[in-house]
């Protein structure tokens, strides 16, 4: 399989899967990959972003037909700034891409499904970004569906979409987000959740880029497309994981499954209420999430 869109690949400190990531981004034909290293916190991840590196190299010394572009930070600037400038950099040479972390173990059926849907929605506006993970529920017999959720573990979008995200969130306030909640539909508890975790991260007390994203989607009533079948493993639950380490673990480790092709697709382009509430339950509203939050709005 030929596969025309370029991947954009953000790794830390994980040489022992940088490399077979790389490896699998070739076998599924990828043609052009966009590598952005961060640098080590402290002297002793040193060694680790250096092996990353020599793997990087190791894997553009063997494989010379495929364009790699390589973005090394001399130090750490952190995940939220390295996904940020990264991807606005890409989305000045590229109209779509699809996104890759190293703790995202991506299967075969990852990138051909986000490229068909590349193609298939690059010029509906209603869709912002495409979902890699998924955990199941009724899709109606079609091969995915559309949430309001974005979810970021193996992932792609288009330039256009990219172009509405906002990491200072500036349209978000009481106000706004009164008139979001009730065309969303939230729940009250989802409400309080997004509420909340909207508000510390305007005001900074997390780091983070992927909620602004979220909010991006529900600004512009925007929908992610969700795969029927899991097409993502998150192996980053372990003593490497950057941010990660207090996620429901139950949704970690979850196996990829094949898709059935031809993709059967959905007569409509509508939210699939079921599976965004799915989605809220195992990500968002599980206990752990929940005393998160608390933790934080305490602190």
């Amino acid at each position: 399989m030929i596969n025309n869109y370029s991947v954009v690949f953000f790794v830390f400190k994980r040489p022992k899967t940088t490399y077979d990531f790389l490896t699998r981004m070739y076998k599924a034909g990828i043609k052009k990959i966009y590598v952005f290293a961060d640098g080590p916190r402290d002297e002793s991840e040193k060694v680790l972003t250096n092996r990353v590196k020599a793997e990087i190299i190791r894997f553009q010394e063997t494989h010379q037909n495929i364009a790699l572009f390589t973005n090394f930070a001399k130090k750490n600037i952190g995940l939220r700034q390295n996904i940020i400038t990264g991807l606005n950099a890409v989305f000045k040479k590229e109209d779509a891409a699809i996104i890759i972390e190293d703790d995202c173990l991506p299967s075969a059926d990852f990138f051909r499904f986000t490229h068909e849907m590349l193609n298939r929605y690059k010029d509906d506006i209603r869709i912002m970004s495409i979902n890699g993970i998924s955990v199941g529920g009724d899709y109606d017999g079609s091969s995915y569906g559309f949430t309001k959720y974005p979810q970021c573990w193996g992932w792609a979008t288009w330039k256009r979409a990219w172009a509405l995200y906002d990491p200072e969130i500036k349209h978000f306030n009481k106000v706004n987000w009164l008139k979001i909640s009730r065309i969303l539909k939230l729940s009250k508890v989802s409400n309080w959740y997004w509420f909340n975790i909207l508000s510390l991260t305007k005001m900074k007390k997390i780091s983070t880029w992927d909620y602004q994203w979220s909010f991006a989607h529900f600004w512009n009533n925007g929908l992610a497309i969700v795969p029927k079948e899991n097409l993502v493993t998150n192996i980053g639950f372990d003593s490497a994981a950057t941010n990660t380490k207090h996620v429901n673990k139950s949704i970690s480790n979850i196996n990829s499954k094949e898709l059935i092709w031809p993709l059967t697709h959905p007569t409509v382009v509508t939210e699939n209420i079921a599976i965004s509430k799915l989605i809220e339950k195992n990500y968002y509203l599980s206990i752990i999430a929940i005393l998160g939050l608390i933790r934080k709005i305490i602190l």
